[in-house]
């Protein structure tokens, strides 16, 4: 063959350079086809040894390992088991698997997307103070940004002003009680009865003594107070837990319709946060002090007693939940690395449970944990198998910001970071069948 001049002998390239190094080509054939299979599936990590798996699903589940179909055969090693209904609903789990061993995994059906909404301020221009739940509504109060955040204003004269709205699944409601008394008062309805309790501090010239006055109990206690910062009525009306400011920190007390304020804990500090358990035999209050945070767990029927059980990362409540005799939550050990802790509502003795950073935490009906984590710069909802986290759904209108946290209450799940916040509402089994029927 003649190309540009120039004759080319094809018999003798092949015999110079193919034929001669035959062997080496057909070695790298070899393994790039060996690679290729290997990172296909078509040849399996026979090297690792083999493993038993055992998963159980909902009959209708296509079961993925790894992104391919599973059909019984898998190796030691790093996976990724899948469960996926006709309906699009799938949960998943990560697990690492040792040569003979055998592995048990139930996989739920997983959830339906959740439902998002942005929670608004209480009014253009105003930041997010604080965010709680009471009764049926989750209370949003918003403060106008003051001009430097010092902790002599955190509440009393000389408080930035807020505004504080109920919302709820009827519509938002502005609490101007509590705005009238800058926060230093709290109202909540029940089945059409309404409990109101208000600071009234002592007036020059008139009423000598400062008192709290508590309206919807009978009779009407009007009991006397110090310098009250803070007051949360119990989910069932029937308590109170106000807040006195001293110059150590704060004071709280316990105040019910048939008995005078109980001491329940002094706090070094301010307060960032309550959350009752849905009873109303406890608490669990957060505080700081200057860069120093604690949360204080507090049994409050029969007898008020407390105790610190953690020191948070952030202010504010660290995620938790409860069940009928036990707190939950998630907190830093020694070390500074998340831990879920649990703590007994008779001995208030934290226990140390697994490692887990997440950013929100509940207990269902049936004692399963549920969970919201940040893995990969996604936001995963789903449920603790012992220590092993199965994922049932992905959130992906939320920024997977470093501050999130969040808390749940009767099935809602609420998310804050910085300056923003999401509620989310995820509908489940049979709510959940009859939306797709």
């Amino acid at each position: 063959m003649i190309i540009a001049g120039y004759r080319i002998n094809l018999d003798a390239l092949l015999a110079r350079v193919i034929y001669r190094w035959h062997w080496k080509i057909a070695l790298t054939v070899l393994a790039v086809g060996m690679l290729t299979g290997v990172a296909s599936g078509a040849v399996p990590p026979f090297w690792r040894g083999r493993a038993d798996l055992q998963v159980r699903a909902a009959p209708e589940a296509r079961i993925t390992v790894d992104g391919r179909p599973w059909h019984g055969d898998i190796y030691a090693g790093v996976h990724t088991v899948e469960a996926t209904l006709p309906d699009g609903r799938r949960s998943w789990v990560r697990l690492t698997l040792q040569p003979g061993e055998t592995a048990a995994l139930d996989l739920p059906p997983g959830l339906p997307p959740p439902q998002v909404r942005r929670m608004p301020s209480a009014a253009p221009g105003m930041r997010l103070a604080s965010i709680w739940r009471a009764g049926d509504s989750w209370r949003v109060q918003s403060i106008t940004p003051p001009p430097s955040d010092t902790e002599a204003k955190d509440a009393g004269e000389g408080a930035p002003a807020t505004q504080t709205i109920a919302i709820s699944a009827t519509g938002v409601e502005r609490l101007t009680t509590i705005d009238a008394y800058r926060g230093r008062a709290d109202v909540l309805t029940l089945n059409g009865v309404r409990y109101e309790a208000v600071y009234e501090p002592a007036q020059p010239g008139g009423r000598q003594e400062s008192r709290v006055v508590v309206r919807g109990w009978e009779p009407m206690p009007a009991t006397v107070a110090g310098d009250v910062s803070l007051m949360r009525f119990a989910p069932d009306g029937q308590a109170l837990l106000l807040a006195e400011r001293t110059v150590a920190g704060e004071h709280v007390r316990y105040l019910t319709p048939a008995a005078p304020p109980v001491s329940v804990v002094a706090l070094p500090g301010r307060i960032t946060g309550i959350a009752w358990h849905p009873s109303g035999d406890a608490a669990l209050i957060a505080s700081r002090d200057g860069e120093q945070r604690a949360l204080t767990l507090a049994r409050l029927r029969p007898t008020p007693v407390a105790a610190v059980v953690a020191g948070p990362a952030a202010d504010g409540l660290p995620p938790y939940a409860w069940s009928d005799d036990e707190a939950v939550w998630i907190a830093p050990d020694d070390a500074g690395r998340p831990q879920v802790w649990r703590a007994s509502l008779d001995t208030l003795l934290p226990e140390r449970r697994i490692s887990l950073d997440a950013r929100a935490i509940t207990r269902l009906t049936d004692g399963t944990l549920r969970v919201v984590l940040i893995q990969d710069g996604e936001i995963l909802i789903g449920c603790l198998d012992g220590d092993r986290f199965i994922g049932e759904t992905t959130l992906a209108d939320v920024p997977a910001h470093a501050d999130l946290v969040g808390e749940w209450y009767d099935g809602e799940l609420l998310l804050r970071s910085g300056n923003g916040a999401w509620l989310i509402t995820i509908v489940e089994g049979e709510a959940h069948e009859r939306t797709t029927d």
